[in-house]
């Protein structure tokens, strides 16, 4: 059971240890989104014991937690102005690192000196820009453009990412201007790192209602980017514990201003899915996170959990495409369904492509799942491409290392 709310505000911040929560909040930390709070928990333990008479037995008070909570809300880009330095890691970076195990912060150059429609060109190399997401302006475009590439190679001053850069308007390849910024990103990858645990504040309407729940990680995350509608991302949290306090206040306005929605996924915003071979249809992707874990029962813990500890990752990255009649792909084409365990290779999807709120997806090496399916989207017939992650090693550098992110098989960006 539990209250779905927008009343109040919520804050997440992560925490310096397991058993440790986080006791100040401020406005980077605080979410938009609507939670689903659990109703706190305790356990009642009862022993099976043989009484004088009808009585009650005796009960004592058991541990707390774990408890379970969901949140939903659109995807936010991280800085409403232009970035002049590296991405920071906001909210809903956090919330997905933590499923995913891994990220860092890199990529941003301001000495863009051009490129082709696969390679940028930079003054001077950045030896942890590999595996990186970067963003770039387009030359020849009016108002500028930007595009998204996934830096799979570095040699001297030379980037190469792994899919070419957007088709714009015009319809023709763009290239890097000549001048400007590379743009990084804030990467969340796959890996097998244990969570950093996070506090979770619910600040209530009153000056009564203050909830704090303490070691939480996430268990599973979905993001859904639908054309002609805002990406949403739906998590939910498992909490080890949790803590009332009654002398919160009530909440005052939340300034929000470096926490921008993403726009609708349209062409037009820089929405695109693209593979080798080209730009594909795509009605909507549905990218599917989960963690399992076990929790750690220890008598050194506060309430009996000293952790949760991961025993699983798993990706899955669903597209759905509207069928193609003549000229079709891989992606789309009705005639031609694709068999579980195919390769796919690299797809690259994107939802944004302004700095500061630009988002984008890497599967390094994807793999069928499952055979492709025919459906009904809007009346019309669709396919149904299911894909999961295959190992992935084609990342490479002369400067003898690479970003924490280089051959990771899956990650996500906000750029």
């Amino acid at each position: 059971m539990g209250i779905p709310t927008t009343i109040g505000r919520f804050a997440v911040k992560e925490q310096s240890a397991w058993g440790t929560a986080q006791t100040s909040f401020v406005n980077a930390n605080f979410v938009e989104a609507q939670v689903t709070i659990p109703t706190p928990a305790q356990g009642s333990v009862q022993a099976e014991v043989m009484r004088a008479s009808w009585f009650a037995t005796s009960r004592v008070a058991g541990g707390r937690g774990p408890s379970e909570i969901s949140l939903t809300m659109p995807l936010h880009g991280f800085s409403t102005a232009t970035p002049s330095g590296e991405a920071t890691e906001h909210p809903d970076a956090l919330l997905l690192r933590s499923v995913l195990g891994g990220g860092n912060q890199d990529g941003y150059s301001a000495d863009l000196a051009g490129g082709t429609s696969e390679t940028i060109a930079v003054t001077t190399g950045d030896a942890a820009v590999v595996g990186q997401a970067v963003l770039v302006p387009l030359d020849s475009t009016s108002p500028t453009e930007y595009s998204v590439g996934w830096v799979s190679e570095k040699s001297s001053n030379t980037y190469t990412v792994l899919r070419k850069f957007a088709l714009t308007a015009a319809g023709v390849e763009q290239t890097p201007a000549s001048s400007g910024s590379v743009y990084g990103s804030s990467t969340v990858f796959l890996s097998n790192t244990q969570p950093t645990p996070f506090t979770l504040e619910w600040l209530g309407s009153s000056d009564n209602i203050k909830y704090r729940f303490v070691d939480c990680v996430v268990t599973s995350a979905s993001i859904t980017m639908n054309a002609r509608e805002q990406p949403m991302i739906a998590v939910t949290i498992r909490s080890g514990d949790f803590a009332n306090d009654a002398s919160g206040g009530a909440p005052s306005a939340a300034a929000l201003t470096d926490r921008p929605q993403l726009p609708v996924v349209l062409s037009d915003n820089g929405a695109r899915v693209v593979d080798a071979s080209a730009e594909q249809k795509a009605g909507t992707v549905s990218i599917n996170l989960s963690m399992d874990v076990a929790d750690e029962v220890n008598y050194d813990a506060a309430q009996g959990i000293a952790r949760f500890v991961t025993t699983k990752r798993s990706v899955e990255v669903q597209i759905v495409s509207p069928a193609a009649a003549t000229g079709a792909s891989k992606l789309d084409d009705p005639a031609a369904l694709i068999a579980p365990g195919t390769s796919a290779g690299a797809v690259q999807i994107e939802a944004s492509t302004t700095p500061g709120r630009a988002f984008s997806a890497l599967i390094a090496a994807g793999v069928l799942r499952e055979l492709q399916t025919l459906g009904d989207a809007n009346s019309l017939v669709s396919v149904t491409t299911t894909m999961e992650c295959a190992i992935y090693s084609g990342d490479s550098t002369d400067s003898g290392s690479m970003g924490s992110a280089a051959d990771t098989p899956f990650r996500l960006a906000f750029l």
